[in-house]
């Protein structure tokens, strides 16, 4: 490669540092000693190891520039100096290049100092006169001139024409490198030679010589410096010459070079790929980053090799070419040129040809896209609107989503074309639409819709999508397709980031919904559904808009159809929705909602939800009274309903205070008796008698006619027994008995015993008296009760002291027994042996009250004869076999003997007996009275035996009392003790 001036300049330079260094290094060696010694050494040469050793430090330092003209004058100073013509030619070279070097400084300096003065007019400053390019010439030819023969001057032949080209001489300059190129062929600065060669023939026209310049240039191929550029002014001299197909084949090559296309698959990948059965993806073209002077070159390259193809076959010469020559991947730039040439030219059909041309050829590149975006836009600028809108369709049907090009392109391929696809789609859409809305045909909405889909498909996610989803529901509804419609509005409304038509769609799907509710028939099985699904779709907009003014009456139909359906949860809460709106509904609406909401929380046993909401409807004036009394009832049930849920959560009080304030709520409500009645029972358990005293009177009072009524008495009896008043309690036990003596004898029985056994606690006997013989009488069976108030007759008749009335008793009780047949029992036996041995005790007391006096006969009979009764009617008690009143019958039995006995020997003695007779009428006594003392005896020691049973009780001690006196020897002995030690000595 040829050096250029600068690098002459860097030579010279280096060559004059150089010579500095080297008399540098003279003039050291000059003042440096040849040898030295020491005291040490003395006597011989010292060496570097007897140098002492130093710290050395290099510090850089700046030459002063010196000034070219200085160094011009010391090289003309010194080349007469120079002996042999070799030394005067290098200071010659060296000041011609110097020359060259300064006057080309000194010009660029100039013109930074005063970039706006012309050149041609400023004034040239004296060292630019004597640094001027002549100068330089003048050397160059003087070397030239001076050199020996054989000499290689390609050099400075070359250095000579750049002299002569910057100096303004261009013919001497191509004379020169002529001469440069004839005498030196092979020469290093031929092939920049013939370059520059080129450069001036083409300048001046001579096209066919500049062509074989550059053809020379290119010979030594891609790594040559200049061979672009020959290359490119080697095709523009071709195609000057009308070489258009030669010419095409250097702008090709050049376009290679920037462009390089990657080799083609071999047959073994291709066959893989059809093998494992994959796709190739359509990558987007990755073209290499380049300068803007290699753009410009390029630019200017496609722009004459699109020249070169319009004047041969144009578009058709163009894929013949590449068909012949292989693929490149450039080649849509190449038919982009030529289009823009044609465009230019204003040939609109030529360049839509072209366009389409490479997409045609091409249907799978990934520029096809943009090339057939082109077709149209060059159809819309020539004003051929007939043919934009078909090929807008042949455009999405090659490219669109639905494409073998989209399911092969990959992300990157789709966005080199997706503007201009979205476009198109948008405008075929929107064409149709329009078109649709002048037919009104359904037919011709489906068309729009379809291109509505299409876009919505291929871009979902776009900022247009939410507008274009709205107007595919607008036309699906005004083709009466109402479904699809619905679909579309909804996902228009709702699935998209907030918009501003969003409020709209969600509108028009309820509109859409009512359209296609009002095709179905009232029988049509799905008609449930889709009322569902209107429910569904209304409560979703009221919840994304509350404040639309149509959100009151959307869910007011929401309630319609939610009640229709039967969906009572649902409805509530759309009501309560209503309800809580802000701004707030129409009252109208706001009334209904509330209806709504109480009706629903009652009907689901929300009771105290409903309770409020039933509060708050009784508010309203608009209430019918019919409605009235109806809410009424139902605030009295939902204020019982708490009470029972808090009666079963065992919470007694809060709910008594419940069901009491149902009479407070709604004093007429039908379920008030029932919570009356439901209080006082709690009030019962949580032993508030006099509360549920209170009650329970007040039941009694309003409900007379009550089925509940009939039970009150009890109630009322048990809570006045346990406030101490017996006596209303025995009066309603009373009231008891006798509503119940025919239906429910068993009740009646119970609670007559129970009125009379509370009269007798409240002490009015008579009262008792009255009540028990009324349940004796009434009451025969069973006999248990029966004999138990016999007995408690006999115990009131004893204590008023009427012995007839209790002896009457007591043997009721024994009859009653008697008579009990399989009712007879443990208790009955007790209860006829208590009147068996009472009855006696009256019987004994009559014996005992009876005194034998004279004449003895008369009264010894009355005596004997209540002797037997009572002796009879001891003898049965004993019979009954009830310990607790044998021991004591017999006890009495034997004292009946025994008194009868002792009776006998007290019996008033006749008057006038002698001492004698009175003797002899004792011994007769005791005659006559000491069987009965045995068989008392007797009767003691049957009693006394009964505690080798063990048995004791009062009677078997006072049967050993009888007998110690009876027969003292016997049973009048005194116990002996001892006394007993408990320590052991």
């Amino acid at each position: 490669m040829s050096k250029s001036i600068r690098q002459t300049k860097a030579s010279w330079v280096i060559s004059t540092l150089t010579a500095c260094s080297l008399l540098c290094a003279l003039v050291l060696t000059g003042c440096a000693p040849s040898s030295q010694t020491t005291s040490a050494g003395k006597g011989r040469d010292l060496t570097l190891a007897d140098l002492k050793r130093r710290d050395v430090s290099v510090k850089p330092q700046e030459l002063e520039p010196i000034a070219a003209e200085k160094v011009l004058a010391s090289y003309e100073q010194a080349v007469a100096l120079f002996s042999t013509q070799e030394e005067r030619a290098l200071a010659l070279r060296r000041m011609a290049d110097l020359t060259m070097v300064a006057t080309e400084d000194n010009m660029i300096a100039s013109l930074e100092e005063s970039p706006l003065v012309d050149g041609a007019t400023a004034g040239t400053s004296p060292q630019i006169e004597a640094l001027q390019y002549t100068k330089a010439v003048a050397i160059y030819e003087a070397l030239i001139l001076g050199a020996p023969a054989g000499t290689d001057l390609s050099e400075e032949y070359y250095l000579l024409a750049k002299a002569y080209d910057l100096n303004g001489e261009s013919d001497k300059a191509r004379e020169t490198l002529d001469a440069l190129v004839s005498k030196y062929p092979d020469g290093e600065f031929t092939y920049e030679a013939q370059f520059r060669r080129g450069e001036h023939l083409f300048l001046l026209g001579e096209y066919s010589d500049a062509a074989e310049a550059y053809a020379y240039v290119l010979k030594a191929g891609p790594a040559r410096e200049f061979y672009e550029h020959s290359l490119y002014k080697h095709g523009w001299s071709l195609y000057k010459l009308g070489d258009y197909d030669l010419a095409v084949g250097d702008f090709v090559a050049l376009l290679d070079g920037y462009m390089p296309t990657p080799p083609p698959k071999t047959e073994a990948e291709r066959a893989a790929e059809r093998r494992d059965r994959t796709i190739t993806k359509i990558e987007a073209i990755p073209l290499p980053e380049v300068s803007k002077t290699q753009q410009k070159t390029l630019d200017d390259t496609l722009r004459v090799l699109s020249m070169s193809f319009s004047n041969l076959e144009g578009a058709e010469s163009v894929s013949q070419y590449f068909r012949t020559n292989g693929s490149r991947i450039y080649e849509f730039k190449v038919y982009s040129a030529l289009a823009e040439l044609y465009l230019y030219q204003e040939r609109y059909k030529d360049a839509a040809d072209a366009y389409a041309m490479f997409s045609q050829k091409n249907p799978l590149h990934p520029m096809a896209p943009s090339m057939s975006s082109n077709v149209i836009d060059t159809y819309q600028k020539g004003g051929f609107p007939s043919l934009v809108l078909p090929y807008k369709e042949k455009f999405v049907e090659q490219y669109g989503v639905y494409s073998a090009f989209w399911a092969r392109a990959t992300p990157q391929a789709r966005d080199q074309y997706s503007a201009e696809l979205k476009q198109h789609l948008i405008e075929l859409a929107q064409h149709y639409h329009s078109s649709a809305q002048k037919t009104k045909q359904p037919k011709d909405y489906g068309i729009a819709a379809r291109w509505y889909r299409e876009f919505l498909t291929t871009f979902p996610n776009d900022e247009n999508a939410p507008v274009m989803n709205m107007l595919l529901g607008e036309t699906l509804f005004a083709a009466k397709d109402f479904r699809p419609a619905i679909e579309e509005f909804e996902r228009t409304a709702y699935d998209y980031p907030p918009h501003a038509d969003a409020e709209k769609a969600a509108y028009f799907a309820l509109l859409a919904h009512q359209e296609y509710l009002n095709t179905l028939a009232k029988d049509d099985p799905t008609r449930r559904g889709w009322i569902a699904k209107r429910a569904s779709s209304a409560l979703r907009f009221a919840k994304a808009y509350p404040a639309n003014v149509n959100t009151p009456k959307v869910l007011d139909n929401v309630i319609e159809d939610q009640l229709l359906l039967g969906d009572i949860e649902s409805a509530i809460v759309t009501a309560q929705l209503i309800i809580e709106l802000v701004p707030p509904a129409p009252q109208a609406l706001r009334e209904k909602a509330w209806i709504t909401y109480a009706n629903g929380m009652f009907d689901k046993g929300a009771w105290v939800k409903a309770e409020e909401a039933i509060s708050k409807v009784l508010e309203f004036n608009s209430i019918k009274p019919q409605q009235r009394v109806k809410f009424e009832e139902n605030l009295a049930t939902c204020i019982y309903k708490q009470g029972e849920i808090l009666e079963q959560e065992g919470r007694l009080a809060e709910a008594a205070g419940e069901y009491l304030r149902v009479a407070v709520a709604v004093p007429n409500a039908s379920v008030r008796a029932n919570a009356d009645y439901d209080a006082a029972n709690i009030l019962l358990q949580l032993e508030e008698y006099d509360k549920a005293i209170n009650v329970l009177e007040g039941f009694r009072k309003r409900f007379p006619s009550n089925a509940l009524t009939a039970s009150i008495p009890a109630k009322l009896s048990f809570a006045y027994e346990k406030t101490g008043n017996l006596a209303m309690a025995s009066a309603e036990l009373l009231t008891i008995a006798m509503l119940n003596k025919d239906t429910n004898p068993q009740l009646a029985r119970e609670a007559l015993l129970q009125a009379a056994e509370m009269r007798e606690q409240t002490g009015d006997t008579d009262g008792a008296i009255e009540l028990y013989k009324k349940f004796i009488w009434d009451y025969e069976r069973p006999v248990a009760p029966r004999m138990e108030a016999q007995y408690k007759l006999v115990g009131l008749y004893e204590k008023q002291g009427d012995s007839n009335k209790r002896y009457f008793w007591l043997n009721k009780l024994v009859e009653t027994h008697a008579s009990a047949g399989p009712e007879q029992s443990d208790r009955t036996l007790y209860l006829a042996a208590y009147g068996s041995y009472n009855s006696a005790d009256a019987l004994f007391a009559d014996f005992k009250s009876i005194r034998l006096t004279q004449p003895l006969k008369t009264s010894l009979k009355k005596k004997k004869s209540a002797m037997q009764k009572a002796s009879k009617a001891y003898t049965k008690t004993v019979q009954y076999g009830v310990i607790d009143f044998t021991t004591a019958a017999n006890y009495k039995l034997g004292e009946v003997y025994r008194l009868f006995a002792r009776s006998i020997m007290e019996s008033e003695r006749p008057r006038g007996l002698d001492e004698l007779a009175l003797e002899e009428y004792e011994i007769l006594l005791e005659d006559q009275a000491l069987p009965f003392e045995d068989k008392a005896i007797a009767i003691f020691q049957t009693n006394s035996e009964r505690t080798s049973n063990g048995v004791w009780d009062e009677w078997i001690q006072r049967s050993y009392e009888s007998l110690s006196k009876l027969s003292p020897g016997r049973y009048n002995k005194t116990e002996l003790t001892e006394d007993y030690v408990d320590v052991i000595y």
